[in-house]
C-alpha cells in the first residue's frame, strides 16, 4: 500500500470554501489531495481545503499509517528468520531525515 498527501497553496479569490474541509471551523490555508493505493484495487482519493491544525493532523495520520506498515514488514522479515539489520538501518536513516 502506498499513501501520499500533497499540500498546495491556492488563490483565495477563486471558488474556495469558507471553512476547512477537515474541521469545518477554521479558515483553510492549504488545498490538499490525499491518495491511497492498495494492491491492485482502484486508488482512493480525497481532496479539499484545510487549516494548519488539520494539515498537521493529516500528516500525523500518514506517519502513523506508515509506521504501522513498517512494523508489519519487520515482523514478516523476523517471521521468515531474515536479517533485519538493513531494514533498521534504512529506518534510522529515514528518521534522521524527518527529525532533522
Amino acid at each position: 500500500m502506498r499513501n501520499s498527501i500533497l499540500f498546495t497553496t491556492f488563490d483565495p479569490l477563486q471558488d474556495t470554501p469558507e471553512t476547512c474541509s477537515g474541521c469545518g471551523v477554521r479558515l483553510p490555508i492549504f488545498q490538499y489531495e490525499f491518495q491511497s493505493e492498495e494492491g491492485e484495487g482502484e486508488p482512493y482519493r480525497l481532496q479539499g481545503f484545510c487549516c494548519e491544525p488539520c494539515a498537521a493532523r493529516f500528516l500525523k495520520t500518514l506517519e502513523c499509517t506508515e509506521s504501522q506498515q513498517w512494523a508489519e514488514e519487520e515482523a514478516a522479515l523476523a517471521a521468515d528468520k531474515r536479517d533485519t539489520a538493513e531494514f533498521h538501518r534504512r529506518l534510522e536513516s529515514l528518521r534522521s531525515v524527518l527529525v532533522g
